[in-house]
């Protein structure tokens, strides 16, 4: 009995301390991914275009296809009611420029025949007419444009598989001449989407995503569109987030797609990333970057992908990396879709579960909020959020489909519950975090003349720009007075890392940015930890498998 005890002791002697080395280090490693990944501490050199905006979008699905104006009037009303400035709509080519090159007659009915652009004409109007900003998705080539490419085996078998499928045109050409078509009859719509998931093969022909055949495509329709109309605001598609272990339909991650159109000179062609941020059932405050997916009681169920990085919402900080490794750091983010499900038991148990655990009505209201205040606190390069979405439209969908619920309204634009929270969070400033905000950003409320009121989550405060003698109160404190010089100067120092309102008087004109700084109690640690753990870990790996060692057994 004194012989195993005496070589467990053994072992555990020569290998205890690297083995805790190396899991203090992963675990150190997994909480500051969790803790701090992605939180901004610190203004940038510069104001990001287009990320302080009115934060609010939705997606009026399917609206193109509904056969009553009426219903499309009252889509847009019903947005605004929301508090939504934005709305995401999509144009698909195939619907406008139906029979060939230049034609834009719709005889597809031929008791019925008109303008392909009648109802976008309507559709466009109603926006205005509700004070909403659209942001038109322009893809799907109708099928003259893309002859060859339908006609291949692999796409035609795709398509039974997919009745969605689709994919780039013959001649990309044709697609910029479309883009600067519609740019030059709408020049009141100021923001367009060029494609939508290019890094799946059923968005590219079924066959293997290229992100430098798409950044050719990219660079076409951008120069075409910018010179239609030179205020033009190009978005790049939202990419699926995937880890590219679907060799079928998805081979590539986003990641590695974006990171090869960067590569391939993508950033030249747009003015704002795109990205879908779907909460897939958990909590929008989930900050964990990767997941065990393998479980004991299913232990070979998940062997070809034991690891998952699609979880959550936090999966936004790996393309904003894959950005900043690139140089494109100024360039701001809007998501296109994010939301929760909460598909009914009616929805087969196959298919209800598709994007994640489900949610109540509810709580889709209230983790869409959280999941927006979340991003205004955590993340400053990020601006609009388009909810996915208001209200399932055109023909009503399959009921097995679990889609339609990520409406906050029913059919007949009955609120859900979630509507009535969303609605009172667009009601109230944003807590906005550590970055250069423009002094447009809405969570800087002016109040009375020369009076600002904003809320704000950091340690330091400060104002670019500004000149004279202002009064800054924090949390209703007595104010003090503060002079400005023109540069980046502090006016509150020293907080708790927690949520401030800050009270700003005497500033006429509004100054060019407001600076927030965070830090985080005990973040310096974990800049600390890794390289002690390293060094740890290396030591004691010499000393067993390096320095000559002599252990006695005691028998």
């Amino acid at each position: 009995m004194v012989k195993p005890m005496n070589r467990l002791r053994t072992i555990i002697t020569r290998h205890g301390p690297w083995l805790g080395c190396l899991i203090a280090l992963i675990g150190s490693t997994m909480l500051d991914n969790a803790w701090h990944r992605g939180i901004a501490t610190e203004p940038s050199p510069q104001i990001i275009p287009y990320a302080d905006q009115q934060y609010l979008g939705v997606n009026l699905f399917n609206i193109q296809n509904e056969p009553d104006p009426t219903v499309v009037e009252q889509s847009f009303a019903t947005a605004e009611q929301l508090g939504a400035h934005y709305a995401r709509i999509q144009m698909p080519w195939e619907d406008v420029e139906i029979h060939g090159r230049g034609d834009f007659e719709d005889r597809r009915n031929a008791s019925d025949i008109h303008s392909a652009w009648q109802k976008y004409d309507h559709i466009v109007a109603m926006a205005d007419a509700h004070h909403i900003q659209l942001i038109v998705r322009i893809d799907r080539p109708p099928l003259w444009a893309r002859t060859q490419s339908a006609a291949t085996s692999r796409f035609q078998n795709g398509l039974i598989e997919n009745g969605d499928s689709t994919g780039p045109p013959d001649d990309y050409q044709d697609y910029a001449n479309f883009v600067a078509t519609m740019v030059t009859r709408y020049p009141q719509i100021r923001y367009i989407q060029l494609w939508n998931e290019p890094n799946l093969a059923y968005e590219w022909n079924w066959q293997f995503p290229d992100p430098e055949a798409f950044t050719d495509l990219l660079r076409r329709a951008s120069s075409a569109a910018r010179q239609a109309n030179p205020a033009i605001v190009i978005l790049f598609p939202s990419l699926s987030p995937t880890d590219g272990k679907e060799p079928r339909i998805a081979p590539m991650s986003e990641l590695d797609f974006l990171a090869r159109c960067y590569a391939a000179g993508a950033a030249d062609f747009f003015e704002v990333m795109s990205a879908q941020a779907y909460g897939l059932g958990q909590p929008p405050d989930e900050h964990r970057y990767v997941r065990v997916r393998w479980s004991p009681l299913r232990p070979f169920a998940e062997l070809d992908r034991p690891i998952d990085t699609r979880i959550d919402v936090s999966r936004i900080v790996m393309l904003r990396e894959v950005m900043e490794a690139a140089g494109d750091g100024n360039t701001a983010v809007w998501v296109s879709e994010f939301g929760y499900n909460s598909a009914a038991e009616s929805v087969p148990p196959e298919r209800r579960f598709v994007w994640g655990p489900t949610v109540t009505e509810a709580q889709k209201g209230t983790y869409s909020a959280a999941q927006m205040a979340r991003a205004r606190q955590e993340w400053p390069w990020l601006g609009v959020m388009n909810l996915w979405m208001l209200r399932w439209g055109g023909p009503a969908a399959d009921p097995a489909n679990p889609t339609p619920y990520f409406a906050i309204v029913d059919r007949d634009f009955t609120p859900y519950a979630g509507f009535g929270i969303l609605q009172a969070a667009s009601q109230t400033p944003a807590t906005i975090g550590a970055g250069t905000h423009a002094w447009g950003n809405p969570a800087i409320v002016p109040t009375a003349p020369g009076q600002w009121r904003i809320s704000v989550h950091g340690t330091q405060i400060g104002i670019r720009g500004g000149t004279g003698t202002i009064t800054v109160a924090i949390d209703d404190a007595p104010a003090s007075p503060v002079t400005l010089t023109g540069g980046d100067d502090i006016i509150a120092a020293r907080l708790s890392d927690a949520p401030h309102t800050v009270t700003i008087t005497n500033l006429p004109t509004a100054p060019p940015a407001l600076l927030i700084w965070r830090q985080q109690p005990w973040r310096w640690l974990f800049g600390v930890l890794p390289i002690t753990l390293t060094i740890g870990l290396g030591l004691a790996l010499w000393r067993v498998f390096v320095r000559p060692t002599t252990i006695t057994d005691n028998r």
